[in-house]
């Protein structure tokens, strides 16, 4: 008579969990840039107007797949009547967060006097950026869930 112990199934275990690391990084990209696309729409759509600041959006994918980010264009640069050159990440943040805005210098007969028109201290933000975040885990969900299920049949050995 004698005592044993039955690894095998352990050792399919082990098996499966290897191969699920090997793939989980690569599924893990493809799930971000199935997200990345309908992030950057779904900001363009809240930007709204007549397209040149949503136009400056776009996806960056992070350099090994481990996140995904909607931003606006590095590098770009926008250019007012008078001259001044903004960067559009700049203005993209003005008009996301909102910007303070003062009344203009105009002369009098003792030189320049500050004469505001303007009757608000600030122009309120629009917060496209932050209504994002806030439905990403909706948007995310379904794809959590297929990469959950993607590891849940990697485990048991369905791979």
């Amino acid at each position: 008579m004698s005592v044993e112990i039955d690894t095998s199934g352990l050792d399919r275990l082990v098996e499966s969990w290897d191969r699920l690391v090997k793939q989980f990084p690569e599924e893990k990209r493809k799930m971000l840039e199935r997200l990345g696309p309908r992030m950057l729409e779904l900001i363009r759509q809240n930007i709204g107007g007549g397209g040149t600041v949503a136009g400056w959006q776009e996806m960056y994918m992070g350099s090994r797949g481990g996140y995904v980010a909607v931003r606006p264009r590095a590098k770009q640069y926008k250019r007012t009547k008078g001259g001044k050159e903004y960067a559009v990440g700049y203005v993209t943040n003005a008009i996301e967060r909102g910007h303070r805005h003062g009344g203009r210098r105009v002369p009098d007969h003792k030189g320049y006097k500050y004469r505001g028109r303007i009757t608000t201290p600030a122009v309120p933000g629009r917060w496209f950026y932050a209504a994002a975040r806030r439905e990403l885990p909706n948007m995310a969900e379904s794809e959590i869930r297929r990469l959950l299920d993607l590891i849940v049949d990697g485990l048991e050995g369905r791979m």
